[in-house]
């Protein structure tokens, strides 16, 4: 017999799933393959306003770890965008990317890629708990072609 705890833990768990699927199904951005990367990505970022610590609760930790771009992902479709390749707003953007340092992370601090017409850089020194009205996410997924 389950304990009260286990029961919680499990339909916490299943709470965890619908809101996934929920998130999904409003998801209005499509998915645009990159050959080059051998991946898919969102074409526009959403999510805007939310800390990670909102992306966390909505689409859990797992997940985000699995489907959040490296910096070096966006740098390159950053480039490809500007050799005229794809359209993906890049040039002016601000998103949520993996966190690739290990001392940041153990810290707790998340990152962040920004660019604009002249300039691109990482953040990695924000707080899980931050949010801006400009920052959003975008995610990506392996795709073999």
């Amino acid at each position: 017999m389950k304990t009260t705890q286990e029961k919680i833990n499990q339909k916490e768990a299943e709470l965890q799933k619908l809101k996934l699927q929920l998130s999904k199904e409003k998801d209005k951005s499509e998915w645009l393959y990159i050959p080059e990367l051998k991946i898919e990505v969102q074409t526009k970022i959403h999510h805007k306003g939310k800390s990670y610590n909102d992306l966390v609760e909505e689409f859990g930790e797992e997940y985000l770890e699995k489907h959040l771009p490296t910096y070096a992902q966006l740098q390159e479709l950053r480039n490809l965008e500007h050799k005229g390749k794809y359209e993906l707003g890049l040039i002016d953007s601000w998103e949520f990317v993996k966190q690739e340092d290990l001392i940041s992370k153990k810290k707790g601090y998340v990152s962040g890629f920004g660019a604009g017409s002249d300039y691109v850089g990482l953040d990695s020194g924000g707080g899980s708990s931050v949010s801006y009205s400009d920052l959003g996410v975008r995610f990506i997924r392996s795709k073999s072609k």
